[in-house]
């Protein structure tokens, strides 16, 4: 389970990710992401996660996070990853100041508003030429290079917008993929999850599912759908006065001493416990 690091954030600087002062775009694969203490930057950032599993913070928010999720962070946002399993991403690192025409990376209003999308498993797909392109030309030095970067940059944001879809959708769509059945669970991680009904509408056996959402997050639908809950908590326990029984409940779980043992398992410390950290923790951010 994620960690809290000490208070001082790291600040990494546009000037070890960018050739030029004029270049507008960067291209970081993380195959695979190590885990890395809480840190800002001077510059936009569209995370895009391809596979694997782990925690990143955001702003002191948790996330359980894997394949098909894109977040958009802004400059001085605060993230790192922890408790991480094969996680690889991409960041695409964005300065729209500096580029030939707009690229603002959360011009979208939606964009701005939520900055956290899942996209399915076909858009992973259509996308990873683009990157590729678009990274072979971050590192070209020719007069076109820098044009062409921004250009592909824009596609690959079209696209990204074309598919994406809010985590917490509550609809199921007919041609569903592993992203719209995690997008499912999270929207109905409170409720009984029916995994053989589930199984029916992707018109495979629950074992064929389970063996293909483990090959691309690395954890079955079960203990996703157990993160989830526990990830629905933690927000819970940091954000709202609600009793740890309330909380429980809300969260999928029928009993609160076995909510309360599940989550000490998995966060290594009691719900009372881990609510008093969040509440220091936002009590020395003050100071």
């Amino acid at each position: 389970m994620w960690e809290r690091p000490l208070p001082d954030t790291m600040k990494l600087p546009a000037g070890e990710f960018f050739r030029s002062d004029a270049q507008a775009l960067a291209v970081e694969p993380r195959d695979p992401q190590s885990p890395f203490p809480m840190h800002n930057h001077e510059f936009e950032e569209l995370v895009i996660i391809e596979s694997g599993n782990g925690w990143q913070v955001i702003n002191d928010e948790p996330f359980f996070v894997t394949c098909g999720e894109v977040f958009y962070l802004r400059p001085g946002d605060c993230h790192e990853f922890s408790s991480l399993q094969d996680l690889r991403l991409t960041n695409i690192l964005c300065r729209p100041h500096r580029a030939t025409f707009n690229l603002d990376a959360g011009g979208d209003a939606e964009i701005r508003a939520n900055r956290h999308w899942q996209v399915n498993d076909e858009a992973l797909r259509e996308i990873k030429p683009i990157i590729e392109a678009l990274s072979r030309e971050t590192l070209r030095v020719d007069p076109l290079s820098k044009l062409m970067a921004e250009t592909l940059f824009v596609q690959l944001n079209l696209l990204l917008r074309r598919h994406r879809f809010a985590p917490a959708n509550a609809k199921l769509p007919a041609p569903s993929r592993l992203g719209h059945l995690m997008s499912y669970i999270r929207h109905n991680c409170a409720e009984e999850v029916d995994f053989d009904d589930l199984s029916r509408r992707f018109g495979a056996s629950e074992r064929h599912l389970t063996r293909a959402f483990r090959d691309a997050t690395g954890v079955t639908p079960h203990e996703f759908l157990f993160k989830t809950r526990i990830n629905r908590a933690m927000r819970a326990l940091g954000g709202t006065a609600a009793s740890v029984t309330e909380i429980a409940y809300d969260c999928g779980f029928n009993d609160g001493n076995y909510f309360s043992f599940c989550f000490s398992k998995a966060a290594g410390l009691t719900p009372s416990e881990y609510r008093r950290k969040v509440k220091r923790r936002g009590e020395r951010s003050l100071n």
